[in-house]
């Protein structure tokens, strides 16, 4: 498995770039916050401005980048727009980070209190 996956990413000689391109989005909380809301399905902007408490335009602002960078993906219905996450894997990535923040979290707690 590791091999094969080593042979695609030589196919990929950017994919390092891309990579740390795509990691941007993850870099500001209020789109771990669109894209925490996004994993239980598609919202159209205005639901995750209320939900999250933003303005229509910043939401907007921070799906734009996710969409450009190809995080998220949408589908027009009259003048409503609707995103959802465009790869499942993308949030089972963000899912292991916090469960591995979480467990820092956990140990850094044990290890102060021993």
């Amino acid at each position: 498995m590791d091999q094969r996956r080593n042979q695609q990413e030589s196919v990929l000689p950017d994919i390092f770039d891309l990579h740390a391109e795509f990691c941007k989005i993850f870099s500001d909380p209020k789109r771990l916050r669109i894209m925490w809301s996004l994993q239980q399905g598609e919202r159209s902007v205005s639901d995750l401005a209320k939900e999250l408490g933003l303005t229509v335009s910043n939401t907007s602002q921070h799906l734009r980048m996710m969409f450009d960078r190809g995080a998220v993906t949408y589908r027009r219905e009259g003048k409503t727009i609707f995103y959802r996450i465009a790869n499942d894997k993308f949030i089972e990535g963000c899912l292991k980070i916090r469960e591995g923040l979480k467990e820092q979290l956990i140990r850094n707690n044990q290890a102060a209190s021993s």
